[in-house]
């Protein structure tokens, strides 16, 4: 008898986000989530700028989002967002000040 999963892009995008979600940042880079309009045109407005390691478009609570690996002594936070308000994609920065503290330590 042969098994077979189905995947709907929903649940699949949930994965690809979760996991790169707790991807490890290199020592002395930062990482942001950006919400957007539209993920591809946040890649590209941020591909290539200086500080920029990579950017990984995705979703996140039905949201489109970029995940950026950054080198903050090259690039700021402002900066980044600068980019993709003039790119016309902009909506928000997902909050990561508590992303590495364990889950029991996030809730008050």
């Amino acid at each position: 008898m042969q098994t077979s999963i189905f995947m709907s892009g929903a649940t699949m995008a949930a994965l690809l986000v979760a996991c790169s979600a707790t991807a490890e940042v290199p020592p002395g880079m930062a990482k942001a989530t950006f919400v957007v309009h539209c993920y591809d045109v946040g890649v590209s407005a941020l591909h290539g700028k200086p500080g920029v390691i990579s950017v990984q478009s995705g979703w996140s609570g039905g949201r489109e989002v970029d995940r950026v690996v950054y080198d903050p002594q090259v690039v700021s936070l402002t900066a980044l967002e600068d980019w993709l308000k003039e790119a016309d994609t902009y909506i928000s920065t997902m909050d990561h000040s508590m992303s590495n503290m364990p889950a029991k330590e996030k809730t008050p």
